[in-house]
């Protein structure tokens, strides 16, 4: 009876795990050339986003909250700013992202790191309210900055898995990998 107590126990913890699991998807955005897992279907919310310099840019934020009893509980995001109409202003807007996101914590860890060989900088904060926030910044070819940001709990695992995630897509809907930081030459 014992073994088929803790056996039934041992089956529901690997159900409600993989349950758990496939919350998680690959999400593709073709409109705003982005592809990251994110846990459940995304909220699209639309904004104006000010630059350092005045100028107000369409901006889409994409927004999904995980379970709060799961170890990847937290509220996971992409912001998108269409930087066309200002491409003046492009070559400080991951430095004006990254300033603004230094303004929610204590920051942790704070380097200029690459993407697919795009430059891109990474942020890790920490809240007086014991949460975590794992920002990445990068700027496409395309004009557009993304802001990518994890804020979870500070007790569960930092969520890797959606920062490892990101993908930037061209016009045709395939992944950008260029061969060297900055460049335009892509890997085909």
């Amino acid at each position: 009876m014992r073994i088929l107590t803790l056996g039934s126990v041992a089956l529901g913890l690997f159900l409600a795990t993989a349950a758990q699991a496939q919350t998680w998807a690959e999400w593709p955005n073709r409109d705003d050339r982005f592809v990251v897992n994110f846990p459940g279907e995304p909220n699209r919310t639309e904004m104006p986003y000010k630059t350092a310099k005045g100028a107000t840019l369409p901006a889409h934020i994409y927004t999904a909250e995980a379970d709060p009893k799961s170890r990847s509980a937290g509220n996971y995001s992409v912001t998108v700013v269409d930087y066309n109409s200002a491409p003046g202003e492009l070559a400080t807007a991951i430095e004006e992202a990254a300033k603004a996101a230094r303004t929610k914590g204590t920051v942790k860890y704070d380097e200029e790191n690459n993407i697919d060989q795009m430059r891109s900088w990474r942020l890790t904060l920490e809240t007086a309210n014991n949460r975590r926030i794992l920002t990445e910044i990068l700027v496409s070819a395309e004009k557009r900055l993304y802001i990518v940001e994890a804020n979870t709990p500070i007790n569960v695992p930092p969520p890797a898995q959606f920062q490892a995630s990101v993908q930037i897509l061209d016009a045709d809907g395939v992944r950008i990998r260029y061969k060297t930081v900055g460049s335009s030459e892509r890997v085909r």
